[in-house]
């Protein structure tokens, strides 16, 4: 008697794949490729080949000049200078707000009542418009009226009260700080709740076996974070090499460019120096740097085989 075959019969059972299914995907995809192929995928096309060009944005005339827009951001120190503040955004919302954030979830998770209005608080800053926070920031620190000068002349460190905007040293950490004040509430919130579903058998057995507060906060909390962490990760690459707002309000990339960013450069170049093929150009590499480092965060959820 012949044994059946259970993969056969699987493999028979499963629905091929037909032009009513195929209509069937493409029914249910039209709707997002409809607002995806006009408005995302065109422009990015389109500013691939205006970077193979140089336009001053006025002129009827298009200048081809193939890949000498993207050999000229290479040799351009502005644009190095734009691509390490970049960086340092980035090395910055990895310490500042997700390490601040970590400690104020692991803080409030241990609070027993308000919870949610101590969430609620931090998360504020979240809301708040970035040009908001440029023009209040810029506020505090203002040379003259601002209240961190201030403070510091009353403490009596007032040598070290300055024009923290007009400093080529201190324009991109202050500008950062600024902007990673409006961040860290919302690493509060996803870590908050990471922690709420965090298995709390492993804190108990550590506690019974002797571990202090420090250790299993390293080898209990922060591994059940991971998918937290990789999350928050992931924004934060794409927000620090996408800041604008926040920069161009407070310095507009000055002073002598200490402070740019490439978005910043890149609408310098296209919008007050008229080249918009260059601008494109930085555009395309901004759009390359920010899908690069997300497929690497991404590629590191794969578990390993």
């Amino acid at each position: 008697m012949a044994i059946p075959n259970p993969t056969a019969s699987r493999s028979s059972r499963r629905p091929r794949f037909t032009l009513a299914i195929a209509g069937k995907y493409l029914l249910f995809l039209g709707p997002a490729a409809a607002l995806y192929l006009p408005f995302v995928l065109r422009p990015l096309i389109e500013t691939f080949y205006l970077s193979l060009h140089q336009w001053n944005g006025v002129s009827p005339d298009w200048t081809f000049f193939g890949l000498d827009n993207f050999v000229r951001a290479f040799s351009d120190r502005i644009f190095w200078t734009a691509l390490f503040n970049n960086f340092l955004w980035v090395v910055a919302s990895f310490i500042l707000p997700m390490g601040f954030g970590l400690v104020l979830a692991v803080m409030i998770s241990n609070v027993g009542r308000g919870q949610k209005i101590y969430s609620g608080i931090f998360f504020m800053p979240v809301v708040l418009n970035l040009i908001i926070v440029a023009l209040v920031w810029g506020l505090i620190y203002n040379p003259l009226i601002g209240p961190l000068n201030r403070f510091l002349k009353v403490i009596g460190l007032g040598a070290y009260a300055k024009g923290w905007l007009g400093d080529s040293l201190t324009a991109t950490p202050a500008i950062i700080f600024a902007g990673n004040w409006t961040f860290f509430g919302f690493c509060t919130v996803i870590f908050l709740q990471g922690l709420r579903t965090m298995n709390v058998e492993q804190l108990e057995a550590a506690t019974l076996d002797g571990a202090n507060a420090v250790r299993k906060f390293f080898h209990i909390v922060v591994p059940s974070l991971a998918d937290q962490v990789r999350l928050i990760a992931v924004l934060s690459v794409i927000g620090s090499f996408k800041v604008f707002d926040i920069v161009y309000v407070m310095t507009k990339g000055g002073p002598n460019h200490a402070s740019e960013v490439i978005a910043t450069y890149m609408y310098w170049q296209s919008f007050m120096n008229g080249s918009l093929g260059y601008g494109a150009a930085l555009a395309v590499l901004l759009t390359v740097f920010v899908a690069s480092a997300s497929c690497l965060l991404m590629m590191s959820r794969e578990p390993k085989r």
